[in-house]
């Protein structure tokens, strides 16, 4: 959290500064829209100072804050990294992986009625009951599902116990119709996904241990 702080504090004084001018205010100010005390504000702005990446002159009419270059390059940075992601989100509408054993819970889970009348109602498709397991590269995942729009599959409780709620994304593999389900809880790795389908993959396509799949967003 302490991070997250400094970084979002130092995008606002971007924002205000527009990079390159004096900004004239108050610890108070700021406060108010971060919604933390001024004394968090002051020590704050005196770390990002001591970092290199503001400068900083407190009086008793407030405050002068400009940004260095050092801070402008931090920004610049994260900039830079984002826009990476996105562009290349843009392009990404295929995944490769990696046919994984799981767990062996997807069967239990998956053909629980409450989550079968959703994914009947919202995917269209009753699924077979078990999951293909791939192994991926996490940052091809996270930009490959930024084409997609989630489907939010809702949680549900019996006597015995409490099931989490889920996100699907519509998918084809190899032209079949399918899903990649993310669950609210999961033992599963980030670099791990869960696709259900009509049909029991491995079956359907032959596929082995670290058989190489791919697959792409739903049309």
């Amino acid at each position: 959290m302490r991070k997250q702080f400094d970084f979002f504090l130092l995008l606002f004084l971007a924002k205000k500064t527009g990079l390159f001018n004096p900004l004239k205010t108050s610890t108070g100010e700021i406060a108010l829209e971060f919604q933390v005390s001024q004394q968090t504000v002051s020590r704050k702005l005196r770390e990002l100072k001591q970092k290199g990446l503001i400068s900083f002159v407190s009086s008793p009419q407030g405050c002068e804050i400009s940004l260095s270059e050092k801070g402008i390059a931090e920004i610049k940075k994260h900039f830079s990294e984002l826009k990476t992601f996105f562009e290349s989100g843009k392009k990404t509408r295929e995944l490769e992986g990696k046919v994984s054993f799981g767990f062996g819970e997807g069967r239990y889970y998956i053909s629980r009625k409450q989550y079968l009348e959703q994914f009947r109602e919202l995917l269209g498709f009753k699924p077979y009951f078990g999951t293909l397991n791939l192994s991926v590269e996490e940052r091809a995942l996270s930009s490959f599902l930024l084409n997609s729009k989630p489907v939010f599959i809702q949680g549900f409780s019996t006597k015995e116990r409490s099931f989490g709620s889920l996100k699907a994304f519509r998918i084809s593999i190899h032209g079949v119709q399918g899903a990649i389900i993310i669950p609210e809880r999961t033992k599963h790795p980030k670099n791990m996904i869960e696709i259900i389908a009509p049909f029991f993959l491995r079956k359907k396509f032959s596929l082995k241990e670290n058989s190489i799949v791919k697959i792409r967003i739903a049309e």
